[in-house]
């Protein structure tokens, strides 16, 4: 067992620890109020999104019913992610674009379990292709990788909410 952990450990894209790294600081800062901009907010569900993304396409059959499922677990994703961000939380920044929010206390966990599952996924595909093949385990990846993309999207849209809803009563 340990032989096989760390062999999975050595045969892990440097990209991979990179990033890992990057959602681990992300999410710790989060952790703390902040003011923070837009574009700045946009990055942990674009990641999310794209990765999830190229997963799609590198290890599934695309079919309508792939894409359909890929679409409404997302949704409903993005529905629990908005509802996550409380709007009485969040006000705008005095600099353009910017967003003053509380403490994110849901972004770290969601991030390392995203990633988790993601790694355990990669790892299985990697191992065993054919397993990731199978129907089940298909739809399982498909269902966890547009429900972690789409809380984070949905947070994204909340705070994007929380802005243009704000500057049109401030103006």
């Amino acid at each position: 067992m340990l032989e096989f952990i760390a062999h999975m450990l050595v045969g892990t894209p440097i990209w991979v620890y990179v990033l890992f790294v990057f959602l681990l600081i992300r999410g710790i800062k989060a952790r703390q109020p902040a003011t923070v901009t837009l574009e700045r907010l946009a990055i942990i569900p674009l990641i999310f999104l794209v990765w999830d993304l190229y997963d799609l396409v590198l290890y599934r059959h695309l079919t309508l019913g792939v894409v359909m499922l890929w679409i409404a677990v997302l949704i409903i994703g993005a529905a629990l992610g908005f509802w996550l961000i409380k709007p009485e939380r969040v006000s705008r920044g005095s600099a353009s674009r910017t967003l003053n929010r509380q403490a994110d206390y849901s972004a770290l966990p969601l991030m390392m379990l995203a990633f988790a599952i993601k790694y355990v996924f990669g790892v299985m595909a990697a191992v065993s292709p054919q397993t990731m093949q199978q129907p089940a385990m298909s739809a399982t990846a498909v269902v966890v990788g547009g429900l972690f993309a789409g809380s984070f999207i949905g947070k994204y849209s909340r705070y994007l909410q929380c802005y243009f809803g704000r500057m049109q009563k401030v103006n």
